[in-house]
């Protein structure tokens, strides 16, 4: 839960999930829908996955328990580098070391390394000093060090570096160039229009789509329909023609009701959110990933953050 999200915001999902599922053996029995349901609004949602599959990988080939070792470690679902050396180190005592965001910047100024560290060979090269590190002391309580001074102290913004206990140690301090380490590329942001359609064909039921298992972003998961479009908010005649050649359903009324934005990693997305009345006949028939239902049941399906916010604004639904 937390790679790439802050402690603050995993808290209240990793104790919702721990009561629901307390043992290995309990989320290797869980569906993948209910885990999902719990971890609703938490993004990354193949995390959620991988930990599914994770526990019943755990359960048929390793008896329920996590193997000790590095190697076999990565061998399950979810687990990566990293993590697995999080948990040889911290659960097992081995000398195995701990290369994540923060560890990376700490190293990168302390022996002031030019590069981005996500990239070889500077990534290999930190790899190896942190292995080094490991080696040399007790890892788990050194990983846990690096790991806590880099997301307290040696921050990317702002560094404390008057409190650092490894100040006289740190190259980057000494030559002046902390705010300059490490040296990250920046991706540039893309940015799309999006046309979020609220389909209703009487006063209770409203249109809803589950994304492909394969999609991006969003996999399995429900939302309103939606499409993406450089058209302005206005053009009323593309949403239309949107809506009987793709959903078959003919509009009567189009109105648009709100506007927002919302971001996905380097994704920047402004999104217009258009009310339709529609219309269908008894023979038309809905691609398969739509269905018709009540809208008080939009509580029940998992829906990703910014179309379970919409669901609440429009039809008073939380999850």
């Amino acid at each position: 839960m937390l790679q790439q999200t802050q402690v603050s915001t995993v808290v209240p999902y990793f104790e919702r999930l721990i009561r629901s599922y307390p043992s290995i053996a309990s989320l290797a029995k869980a569906r993948e829908s209910e885990v999902l349901k719990l971890w609703e609004g938490l993004g990354y949602y193949s995390r959620a996955r991988n930990l599914v599959r994770g526990a019943r990988q755990v359960m048929q080939a390793h008896a329920g328990t996590l193997p000790p070792n590095v190697e076999e470690l990565r061998r399950i679902p979810g687990i990566g580098r990293y993590t697995a050396g999080a948990i040889a180190s911290i659960a097992f005592d081995r000398p195995e070391p701990v290369l994540d965001g923060n560890v990376m910047r700490l190293l990168c100024r302390l022996r002031d390394l030019e590069g981005d560290p996500r990239k070889a060979p500077l990534h290999e090269r930190l790899w190896s000093l942190a292995r080094r590190l490991a080696s040399d002391t007790d890892a788990a309580r050194l990983n846990e060090s690096l790991m806590e001074l880099g997301a307290l102290v040696c921050t990317p913004h702002n560094p404390q570096c008057q409190m650092c206990p490894l100040r006289k140690h740190c190259r980057a301090y000494k030559f002046g160039r902390v705010e300059q380490r490490p040296q990250i590329a920046r991706n540039p942001s893309i940015r799309k229009k999006v046309h979020i359609v609220l389909a209703r064909r009487n006063v209770s039921q409203v249109l809803v789509h589950k994304r492909d298992r394969h999609a991006r972003p969003w996999a399995n998961l429900w939302t309103f329909p939606y499409f993406e479009s450089g058209a302005p908010d206005e053009n009323f005649e593309l949403i239309r023609t949107w809506l009987v050649e793709t959903l078959r359903c003919r509009p009567t009324t189009l109105v648009v009701v709100s506007e927002g934005k919302y971001s996905i990693t380097r994704y920047n997305i402004a999104y217009t959110v258009i009310e339709a009345t529609v219309s269908t006949s008894s023979r038309s028939r809905l691609p398969t990933s739509y269905a018709w239902i009540d809208a008080t049941r939009l509580k029940e399906i998992v829906m990703p953050a910014p179309h379970r916010r919409l669901a609440l604004a429009h039809f008073g639904v939380e999850p």
